[in-house]
């Protein structure tokens, strides 16, 4: 899944609103999981996969919430996490990548509570059952 994930990331022609999704992914993940240095590439590719998918779910729900044009962008993205779990409740494309994100952003804070020079093993398990369920 990985080397499809790379491949289609090298596909997509970078327009102005991929670069802006891309700041706002930066932004987030900067926000909910700090540096991630210590995650194996596999897992932060995973990770930028997961969230981008969110952020581009989470515009397009807002702009129809609030009655947006397609191409509108806030300036500061803030998560309104009560959006969120209406995300998830919703029975579309929305509902399953909601429930991705949330998924992995409790499973990489779990992570990062794991003391990875004390627990080497459950470190590395831990990054094993994350990257299980992105195949």
């Amino acid at each position: 899944k990985a080397a499809r994930l790379n491949t289609l990331g090298k596909a997509i022609k970078m327009s102005p609103s991929n670069h802006r999704i891309d700041q706002l992914c930066k932004n987030l993940i900067a926000e909910t999981w700090g540096d991630r240095d210590d995650f194996p590439e596999e897992l932060s590719s995973w990770a930028d996969h997961i969230c981008r998918e969110f952020i581009v779910s989470y515009l397009n729900f807002l702009r129809q919430k609030e009655a947006r044009p397609p191409d509108w962008f806030p300036e500061t993205l803030v998560i309104d996490w009560d959006l969120v779990d209406d995300m998830r409740h919703f029975f579309s494309d929305y509902q399953h990548i909601t429930k991705s994100f949330l998924t992995l952003k409790r499973q990489l804070k779990m992570l990062q509570d794991i003391d990875k020079h004390k627990h080497p093993n459950a470190y590395q398990q831990m990054i094993t059952d994350i990257l299980a369920g992105a195949n």
